[in-house]
C-alpha cells in the first residue's frame, strides 16, 4: 500500500549527467519508478552523447554529439569546440559569421538532449530536471537554471547536484540487500581512478549517510595489478556489499585478478548511467514522491536547522525556516508571523546531529509603537554558505489599521 502522503507525479522527470567531456540523460515517467537511458542508437546501451557541437551554414540546423564530430571536417559546417566552458566563463563565441554567447551554445546542446528524451518518454509535461555535475558552485548552478528555462522550465523544477550525490542517490534506491553494508563505487577515466565509499548508519533517524572520497592513479604499465591494489585498500575495514565500476577507463581486456577480487563475497555492477540515474532519483526524492529515511551532508548541503519558536492555536511549535541536509544554493525559508510582546524575534540554530538548539536573539528596537498582536513581520532567511545564513525581517503593518513603516532587519547567524 502507497503512503498516501506522498505527493503524486503527473509529468516526466529527468536527470542530466555532464561533464567536459560527454553527457547523458535518463528520465521516469509518471507511472514508472526505475529510470530509462537515451541511448545514442535504438535498442542498444551506447548512452554517451560527445559534448560536441556544430551548425551547418546558412541555416539554423544544429548538431550534437556523434553526428557533430562525424559533420565536422565538411565545408558547409562549423564545428564549436569547448562550448561548455565558454559557457561557465561567459564567453562569445563567432559561429557562421554570427556572435552566440557560450551560453547561448551550450542551451541549444541540452535543449537537443532533452527533446530526445521527451520525446521517447512520450509526456509532455516535465515535473523535474536534476543534472549531476563533477562540482557545484553558483556559476554552474545559474548558468543550468538559465539554459533551462530557455526551453520553458521554471528554476524551482531544476536541481544540481554533485556527481557523488547521484551516487548517492543511485545506491540507495536500489533494493535493500544491495546496501546491507556498505558500497564501492570506482568511476575510472584511463589512469585516474575516483573511489567512494559510502556507509549508512542505521542507529540514527534519519539514517545518517557518510561518503569516503579517494584518489588513485594506475600503473599504465600494470592497470590490473594497480587497481588490485587500489581495490584491496577500499576493502579494508568493513564488509561492502556491493561493487559498481563506471566510466571509459574499465575493460574486461586488462581486468583479470582485479575482476575476480572485486567478484569474490561481493555484486559487481558496471555501466555509464549510475549518476544520470542517481539524478533521477535525486528528482523523485526531491519532489517527495519516495519515503526517503536518509540524510546526507556533504560540502553544499547545509549544516545547520534555522527554526522559529510560534505560537499556532495556543500550542508552542518550532517552524523550521532552513532545513539541514539541503543544498545551501537553492534552500530558502519564508514566513509572516504577528508579534506578540517584546520587539524582538528568537531564532533557533541546531546542527543535524544535536539535540541542543541555541537561541539567538534578533531585536526590532526601531518598530514603530503598536498594540500587541498589531504588526506583521515577513521573515525571509537565505543561505550565505553551509554553515552561514542571511535573516531578513521586513515591517508588514496590520492591513488598514497600522501601516508597515518599511522598516527592515537583517542579521546572519550560523555555526563555527
Amino acid at each position: 500500500m502507497e503512503n498516501a502522503a506522498l505527493k503524486q507525479r503527473e509529468g516526466a522527470i529527468y536527470g542530466i549527467d555532464i561533464s567536459d567531456e560527454r553527457a547523458l540523460i535518463s528520465y521516469i515517467n509518471p507511472k514508472d519508478k526505475r529510470p530509462a537511458t537515451v541511448s545514442r542508437i535504438f535498442g542498444e546501451e551506447n548512452y554517451v552523447f560527445p559534448m560536441a557541437i556544430a551548425k551547418k551554414s546558412g541555416i539554423g540546423q544544429w548538431f550534437i554529439g556523434d553526428e557533430a564530430i562525424e559533420r565536422k571536417d565538411d565545408s558547409d559546417v562549423t564545428y564549436v569546440p569547448d562550448f561548455y566552458q565558454k559557457a561557465l566563463k561567459n564567453e562569445n563565441i563567432i559561429i557562421d559569421a554570427e556572435l552566440f554567447s557560450g551560453e547561448e551554445v551550450f542551451a541549444i546542446y541540452i535543449r537537443r538532449l532533452f527533446a530526445m528524451a521527451q520525446n521517447l518518454s512520450g509526456i509532455r509535461e516535465t515535473d523535474y530536471i536534476c543534472f549531476s555535475v563533477t562540482e557545484v558552485n553558483k556559476d554552474i548552478v545559474g548558468l543550468l537554471d538559465r539554459c533551462a528555462a530557455r526551453f520553458g522550465i521554471p528554476a524551482e523544477k531544476v536541481g544540481v547536484i554533485e556527481k557523488k550525490e547521484a551516487f548517492y542517490y543511485y545506491c540507495l534506491s536500489q533494493p535493500e540487500e544491495m546496501r546491507k553494508h556498505d558500497v564501492l563505487l570506482f568511476e575510472n577515466n584511463e589512469q585516474a581512478v575516483y573511489a567512494i565509499r559510502l556507509n549508512v548508519n542505521y542507529t540514527l533517524t534519519p539514517r545518517v549517510v557518510s561518503l569516503e572520497e579517494k584518489y588513485f592513479t594506475l600503473d599504465e604499465r600494470d592497470k590490473d595489478s594497480s587497481f588490485d591494489d587500489a581495490l584491496q585498500e577500499m576493502l579494508k575495514g568493513s564488509l561492502v556489499s556491493t561493487i559498481y565500476l563506471t566510466g571509459s577507463g574499465f575493460s574486461r581486456d586488462w581486468m583479470h585478478t582485479s575482476l575476480q577480487r572485486a567478484m569474490l563475497g561481493h555484486k559487481v555492477f558496471a555501466g555509464q548511467n549510475l549518476y544520470t540515474n542517481g539524478a533521477c532519483y535525486a528528482a523523485l526524492v526531491r519532489l517527495g514522491t519516495v519515503e526517503w529515511p536518509f540524510l546526507y551532508i556533504g560540502d553544499n548541503e547545509l549544516k545547520l536547522n534555522v527554526s522559529l519558536l510560534v505560537s499556532d492555536l495556543n500550542q508552542m511549535k518550532f517552524y523550521t525556516l532552513i532545513n539541514a541536509g539541503k543544498s545551501w544554493y537553492e534552500e530558502r525559508g519564508e514566513c509572516e508571523v504577528i508579534l506578540d510582546g517584546d520587539p524582538s524575534v528568537s531564532l533557533y540554530i541546531q546542527k543535524p546531529d544535536s539535540r541542543k538548539a541555541v537561541e539567538s536573539v534578533l531585536s526590532l528596537s526601531d518598530l514603530p509603537e503598536r498594540e500587541s498582536r498589531l504588526t506583521r513581520l515577513r521573515i525571509t532567511a537565505v543561505p550565505l554558505s553551509d554553515t552561514k545564513v542571511s535573516v531578513q525581517i521586513f515591517d508588514l503593518g496590520f492591513g488598514e489599521i497600522e501601516k508597515g513603516s518599511g522598516k527592515t532587519f537583517t542579521t546572519t547567524i550560523g555555526i563555527d
